[in-house]
């Protein structure tokens, strides 16, 4: 099977994925006819309108859930091989998925970006950006709720397959595809300093992490290039899969290629050490902290997990002091 069938096939099982989830709407809304509406001052459990359905409804969701998950994968793989379609279109489509299943669980999903609190042009901190399901959701509110967000799924669809067709974009076609990025690597933007060596321990602890999800990650000093942004590095930016940077120094050139990267829309990992301000341009974006290598590498491993929905290959050995 091809590229192109492969995709036009997934689309065919999301199409029928809603139309299955349509009727088991239907049914949940019969089957809770009687259950009692909620009114404002009422805070109950999440699980509400769920653990009010027919355990033969509630098997029907399960089902519906665990097919949108793994349909939901195979769709995220074919966003970051498509010419068209971008990394917002990837966090689209994670941000769907969770709608999608909470919709299906009669759960009310809700998510809010980043906010910097301010007064009178000080800078007070950050409310961190989130996603809830914690609350109920009545069957035919989570019905219309699917179905806009399976909508918008549906829409990046029509870019992933237009991507994929064959003379779709006569000349344009060699130069899209020129861009897009190459599976598999990882570029690493941090501040380098001969006089502190450190910082080579904290590159190879980098380089190991996305070695075991078999990630190639490379430094500026690992190819040619002459001390500056040149023309190699900010193809390495243009190209790679990912962006790893971290902002501990604060050095103006890791903010520029950051800045470069996000203009491409290339997927950035940010982090910091422990104690590192953020400056301004960059404080309602993710960008943890680690205290040292062994929490560097904990929290890239989990990132990564979550980024790639794969499992790294192998624990990564604990060096034992002798005493």
């Amino acid at each position: 099977m091809t590229e192109e069938q492969e995709e036009k096939a997934f689309r065919s099982r999301f199409e029928l994925l809603r139309r299955d989830a349509e009727n088991y709407f239907d049914g949940a809304i019969s089957a809770l006819g009687k259950v009692a509406r909620l009114e404002k001052w009422q805070s109950p459990d999440r699980d509400y309108f769920w653990e009010a359905l027919p355990e033969s409804v509630r098997a029907e969701g399960r089902v519906l859930v665990n097919r949108l998950l793994e349909l939901a994968g195979s769709i995220a793989a074919a966003i970051r091989k498509s010419s068209l379609a971008s990394e917002a279109d990837s966090r689209d489509v994670m941000t769907g998925t969770k709608a999608l299943r909470a919709a299906l669980l009669l759960r009310k999903f809700r998510s809010w970006t980043a906010e910097v609190l301010h007064d009178e042009g000080t800078v007070l901190g950050i409310q961190p950006a989130g996603q809830s399901d914690d609350e109920p959701c009545a069957p035919e509110i989570a019905k219309r709720n699917f179905s806009t967000w399976a909508g918008n799924i549906e829409d990046i669809l029509d870019l992933v397959t237009a991507s994929s067709a064959p003379g779709s974009f006569n000349g344009e076609a060699s130069s899209l595809s020129s861009t897009r990025y190459r599976p598999g690597t990882a570029f690493i933007v941090m501040s380098m300093d001969r006089s502190r060596p450190e910082l080579v321990d904290v590159a190879d602890a980098i380089k190991e992490v996305f070695g075991q999800f078999d990630i190639h990650a490379v430094r500026a000093d690992d190819i040619e290039h002459e001390e500056q942004i040149t023309a190699r590095i900010l193809s390495e930016i243009e190209t790679a899969e990912f962006l790893f940077a971290d902002l501990t120094g604060e050095r103006p050139n890791v903010y520029y290629e950051v800045g470069y990267a996000h203009a491409l829309k290339r997927r950035v990992i940010l982090y910091r050490k422990a104690g590192t301000g953020l400056h301004f341009d960059l404080a309602g974006y993710n960008c943890p902290e680690y205290e040292n290598l062994r929490d560097l590498r904990d929290k890239l491993t989990r990132r990564l997990e979550h980024l790639t929905n794969r499992k790294h290959k192998a624990p990564f050995p604990r060096k034992t002091s002798a005493n």
